[in-house]
């Protein structure tokens, strides 16, 4: 075991992760955009916390690239700017897509899921790096970080509801 060794390890996960990349497609942007509104305007029928997913997302979309985005890109505190949940907790995200063909393919996002006061971890951020890392071992391209901004633990890329269906249903446990 060497630490090179790991390294061409960690090379082959990233070189796997942008394989998954390309396979993954994802409709027109401005359908992933109603996708997601959708589901958190369902998720937000079943709680007592009043959101507007409406007024929370925003959307740009420039020539090719569009982005989707809820709450501070840094979370820094709570805001009126987050998803809030019944539990105290809060997400705020981040998707950027390419429009290619007749759909759009994943190209970073970022959800930064805070757990209620005395929550432990204190978060759960699940980042895709728009392009690998120069040491792919000490950031894989996708990761988690499980409340702690040096850990990152390497996991596939998936579809934007189906990290938020991890928040919403394993984190936040709550249907």
């Amino acid at each position: 075991m060497t630490v090179e060794r790991a390294r061409q390890r960690a090379q082959l996960l990233d070189s796997a992760t942008d394989g998954e990349l390309k396979q993954l497609r994802l409709g027109p942007p401005r359908a992933v955009l109603t996708e997601i509104r959708t589901y958190l305007i369902r998720r937000s029928e079943v709680m007592k916390t009043k959101n507007n997913p409406i007024q929370l997302l925003r959307f740009r979309q420039e020539n090719l690239v569009a982005l989707i985005v809820l709450g501070p890109t840094i979370d820094r505190g709570p805001t009126d700017q987050h998803f809030n949940f019944d539990s105290g907790a809060r997400l705020s995200f981040g998707l950027t897509l390419r429009v290619v063909d007749d759909g759009s393919r994943l190209v970073s996002f970022r959800y930064h899921y805070v757990l209620p006061a005395g929550g432990s971890p204190k978060y759960i951020r699940f980042d895709l790096n728009d392009a690998p890392h120069v040491d792919p071992l000490l950031e894989p391209r996708c990761h988690l970080h499980p409340g702690l901004d040096d850990a990152r633990i390497p996991f596939a890329p998936r579809h934007p509801i189906e990290v938020l269906d991890r928040i919403f249903f394993a984190l936040e446990k709550q249907g």
